[in-house]
Formats: C-alpha cells, structure tokens, sequence
C-alpha cells in the first residue's frame, strides 16, 4: 500500500520528504511501532516538518496512515517471517536463520522488481551500442562479475572510476549507449552526476539500488530493487547477486547462450593449454 501512495504523490514531495518516504517503506511492516519522534531522530528531520508530511500524502497525521495500512494489509508469508525473523539475535547466527533472512530478502526484491522490468533490463542491454558501468564500493564485485559474465557473451562493458575522472567518460557517452550504475545505501555524487547527464543526452540508464524512495530515483530509465537487510544490519550483497544473476542469464538466454563463443573458448583453451594453466 505505502508503495502505491508513494508512486501517487512522490513527483510532489520535498527532498525531505521522499527521504521520511524512503524510511517508511523501508520498514512497512514495523509501522505500527514507527512514531513521530523515531522518525525525527533517524531522519535528523524536524517533528514540525514530518507532521507536515501527511498531509502531502492525504492523511491528517501518522495514526491515520497506520490505520489506513493495517486495514488494507493482509497476513501474507512475507509478514509472519519478518515476526519471525526480529527473534534471530536471540538463536545466534545459524543456516536456518540466514536462509529465512534470504527468503525475506527475496520477496521483498521480487515483489518490487517483475519479470517484465528484467526482460527490459537484457533489452536495453541487448540495444546499447557501448554500455558503460559505474559499481563503486561494495558495488565493485558485482560489477566484475558483470563485466565477466556478459564477456563471454561478446558484450564489453567499460567501466568507470570514481572521482573526476567520470568526466573523461562522459564526453563520449552517446544517447545510444547505456548506463549501469549502482548506487547502495545512497548515490553517490557521481551516479547522480551520470543520472543526470544521461537524461540530457538522451542515453538509457539503469540502476540497481537498495533504495525504494528519492527524488533522483525517478530519473533513472529503470531502477531495480535489491534488499539488502535493514538500514542499521548487515548488508548483504546475495540477493543483488541473484538479481543481476537472473540478468545475465536472461542475456545468454537471448542470445541462444552463446555457445559459438563457448566453442571457441575451449578451442583456445586447448590450443594453448601447456602454455597458460588455469
């Protein structure tokens, strides 16, 4: 439900607001517990300016959208794990409890990001002429392995550092290119930079984020989802690596799963096996 009042108004919301949005979705399921003063102190936003906040979104205060929530949502699998799932510091870390916490992930991923959106994903991929890749930080593994994967597939990625250097990149980003990027926790200047460079040019960008609420969001050509865990956990990078898993899949799916190419790979394998070993 806060998803679909989100899409409503968000073209309409303050920076401060899509960021109270932001965590408000973040924790749908613990909102019944959520009050004005948690959301100031974990914001750094006044109560003054949250309790204008409803209003913008069609209710008088945070009550009403609690009880707004609570009518419209059933029991799902979804929100018995999470109940289940705030007991786990006191079982320890076990492969029980991380399974159930990768399966909470994974539904919270998937009922944001559809097949339909993955499909656009290999299309857009599938139609740049060059794609240039931004994976800083954390980032940085599933970037490689894009890069690794796709590859093998004929598909060369060209990736961007961090810094001003992304500028010597840009002057050559045409608007039949495509723009990874990857912006977890929060984009950084330079994803938001390359953002909004690409809707100048007219280039496609993509971004996988953690984050379901901001007013660069939007900006993006498409945004897939990942959660990664709460704002104050662990971050996992497992369920982003299934997603872009999925991708690249769906990629050498499209292109017949590049078996010329994997053909050839052995070829040369075997041809210069005595010379460089694996």
């Amino acid at each position: 439900m806060l998803q679909e009042i989100y899409g409503k108004y968000k073209e309409s919301l303050s920076k401060s607001d899509h960021k109270i949005f932001g965590y408000l979705l973040e924790h749908e399921q613990e909102l019944p517990m959520v009050t004005t003063a948690e959301l100031s102190a974990q914001l750094g936003i006044s109560t003054a300016t949250i309790s204008r906040f409803w209003s913008k979104i069609g209710y008088k205060n945070l009550n009403e959208l609690k009880k707004a929530v609570y009518e419209n949502q059933e029991t799902t699998p979804f929100s018995r794990m999470n109940a289940a799932l705030s007991q786990w510091e006191k079982v320890g870390i076990s492969p029980d409890m991380i399974i159930s916490r990768m399966s909470l992930h994974m539904e919270k991923t998937f009922r944001s990001v559809t097949p339909a959106m993955m499909d656009q994903a290999v299309d857009m991929i599938l139609k740049a002429e060059h794609i240039y890749l931004f994976a800083p930080d954390a980032s940085g593994g599933l970037g490689y392995i894009m890069q690794y994967r796709l590859m093998r597939l004929g598909i060369r990625l060209i990736p961007i550092p961090a810094g001003s250097q992304i500028y010597d990149f840009m002057v050559n980003i045409k608007k039949e290119d495509l723009l990874l990027l990857f912006g977890y926790s929060r984009l950084l200047t330079e994803v938001q930079v390359l953002i909004s460079h690409s809707r100048e040019i007219g280039c496609p960008a993509i971004l996988f984020t953690d984050l379901m609420a901001g007013d660069r969001l939007s900006q993006a050509d498409l945004v897939l989802y990942s959660c990664r865990g709460e704002p104050n956990d662990y971050h996992s990078m497992a369920v982003p690596m299934l997603l872009l898993d999925m991708i690249i899949m769906k990629t050498s799916q499209a292109l017949g799963g590049g078996l010329e190419r994997a053909r050839e790979l052995e070829r040369l394998r075997e041809k210069y096996a005595g010379m460089i070993r694996r």
